[in-house]
């Protein structure tokens, strides 16, 4: 039989870049790796069930990405999947952008045609390479 992982409650705020979870258990240390589609990664240690990962990361998080909390010198560790998706034809319809003298940007974007009436939209905007 599996062990059920002490590691549980993943969340990802995707405004801060920050990872971070519950543990049944008292640890001092965790490593936490994100992962993308092309197998780049980045970890880091740390000594709290929070990971808090560069903004200006350089992966195409649009394509889905891969996250996995483990704890050194043992056999825990959680792994999860993030996938960006949503309900067949909710997907934003005529996004545009217009940069006005380099400083200002402003986005429009149409609702999916069958997004349901409390469907929320978020727009992030990162540095690239």
């Amino acid at each position: 039989d599996a062990q059920e992982s002490p590691i549980t409650n993943v969340n990802v705020d995707w405004r801060k870049m920050e990872l971070s979870w519950e543990s049944s258990r008292n640890f001092s240390e965790y490593t936490c790796t994100i992962m993308d589609r092309d197998v780049e990664y980045i970890d880091m240690e740390v000594d709290r069930p929070l990971c808090s990962f560069p903004v200006e990361i350089h992966m195409p998080l649009h394509k889905g990405v891969f996250f996995i909390i483990e704890v050194p010198n043992t056999n825990i560790s959680k792994q999860c999947t993030f996938l960006p998706g949503g309900m067949n034809g909710s997907a934003i319809q005529n996004f545009s952008c217009v940069i006005y003298n380099v400083f200002l940007m402003n986005c429009t974007w149409q609702a999916g045609r069958d997004a349901p009436a409390d469907t929320q939209y978020f727009l992030y905007w990162q540095n690239s390479k």
